[in-house]
């Protein structure tokens, strides 16, 4: 086998296919500028329309809201933002699951007469009556083994109570404070 080349004799290179496919792909990156110039200036047309509505809506606006906002209003708009933030929080607290739980604890012979919740403490307080001082040390051991932080009795007095009948009957009438219960 003879590994030499005669270079004079015959060309290698088809320079008639190389040239259509310089021209091919001149044709082609000139149709490429052409279609990016299009969209340059259809880019730009929507450009200066947005301006356009942006300005119209700025002099429309013009005296009607201010650019800046001074430490007053900053400050109203956060109180505002707090009371919002707080009835979302009172709203969300399921009663129905408390009421629940203390239907479970609540034992035979006690009776809840009033809830009135606490949401900056997290805490509420519970009146009612018992009918002896058993029961209600029940209802507290209770509520010492539910999951509340603090438990705490804070009145306790024998008082009168109506029956179902409408008869007066001896009771032991109790506040007790529950801390968190409105943690979740």
């Amino acid at each position: 086998m003879k590994l030499t080349l005669n270079l004079a004799s015959r060309r290698y290179v088809n320079e008639q296919a190389l040239r259509l496919g310089y021209l091919i792909f001149s044709l082609l990156l000139v149709l490429l500028l052409l279609f990016q110039i299009r969209l340059l200036g259809l880019e730009r047309q929507e450009n200066e329309s947005v301006r356009t509505e942006i300005n119209t809506l700025q002099e429309q606006l013009k005296d009607k809201i201010p650019q800046r906002f001074d430490k007053a209003q900053i400050a109203a708009h956060q109180e505002q933002l707090g009371r919002a933030k707080a009835l979302l929080l009172q709203d969300a607290f399921r009663w129905t699951a408390l009421f629940d739980r203390l239907e479970i604890l609540l034992p035979k012979n006690v009776s809840i007469v009033s809830f009135s919740p606490n949401y900056k403490d997290a805490s509420l307080q519970i009146s009612g009556a018992a009918k002896k001082l058993k029961d209600l040390q029940r209802l507290l051991d209770n509520l010492h083994g539910d999951n509340f932080k603090q438990v705490f009795l804070n009145q306790q007095s024998e008082g009168e109570v109506l029956d179902y009948a409408g008869n007066k009957q001896p009771a032991i009438t109790f506040t007790i404070k529950l801390e968190g219960v409105f943690e979740e």
